[in-house]
């Protein structure tokens, strides 16, 4: 846990905590490490979460599969981000969701119920975790609203350009990474990678965008 004690101090979730106060609110909530590798499931649909989990190295697909069985993958988290935070008002709530690591992972563990009920103290230390909470769970909120837009296009030309659209503007560059590769990014667009491939090729062509790997450059038109 000291390896990574700073890392966590300085995670959105713990924003603003001093040591003392990090330290015992970790003490408080039973707070434990745990690795994952790669490919191996960490939340499956239909559990009921008990524990609220912060990535501290690797990352996670968070996905879901049709009745057909077509992975969609909704998004995707990597280090200092939440797991099951959206769940943290909906006590004995199934999930709808796969938790997936794509990666060898290092979870950072905390225990769900004192993660969303009040010491008896009412401390300013879970005071301040609460409010950080609200903050989390807005910002997923704004990421999914972006992820509609994304989605929403009807061709998959338009929602190439949206979604690099979008990271551009997150990025606030026209150079910059995408956290998928070509498979998974066909995933998250829920679009055909085969097609998806065509569509980059040709926006390239055009004069567009320029891309290697994960790494894209857009143009002006």
């Amino acid at each position: 846990m000291e390896k990574y004690f700073n890392q966590i101090k300085n995670s959105p979730l713990f924003f603003g905590m001093n040591e003392d106060e990090l330290r015992g609110i970790l003490e408080c909530f039973n707070a434990r490490l745990k690795s994952y590798e790669s490919g191996e499931m960490i939340i499956r649909q239909s559990d009921v979460i008990t524990n609220l989990y912060l990535v501290l190295e690797g990352g996670v697909n968070i996905e879901k599969d049709t009745y057909w069985g077509r992975r969609i993958i909704i998004t995707k988290l990597g280090v200092n981000d939440n797991i099951a935070m959206s769940f943290v008002a909906c006590k004995a709530v199934e999930s709808t969701i796969d938790a997936i690591a794509s990666e060898n992972t290092k979870l950072l563990v905390l225990n769900y119920e004192k993660c969303t009920s009040m010491c008896q103290n009412a401390c300013a230390r879970h005071k301040v975790l609460i409010n950080n909470m609200f903050e989390i769970l807005a910002k997923e909120n704004l990421e999914l609203l972006q992820k509609i837009e994304n989605i929403s296009q009807k061709s998959i030309r338009d929602k190439l350009l949206t979604y690099l659209s979008n990271e551009a503007r997150k990025n606030k560059n026209n150079v910059f990474e995408i956290p998928f590769n070509r498979q998974d990014l066909a995933d998250y667009l829920n679009i055909d990678r085969s097609a998806m491939s065509f569509e980059l090729s040709k926006l390239q062509k055009e004069g567009l965008i320029q891309y290697e790997k994960n790494k894209f450059l857009l143009k002006s038109f």
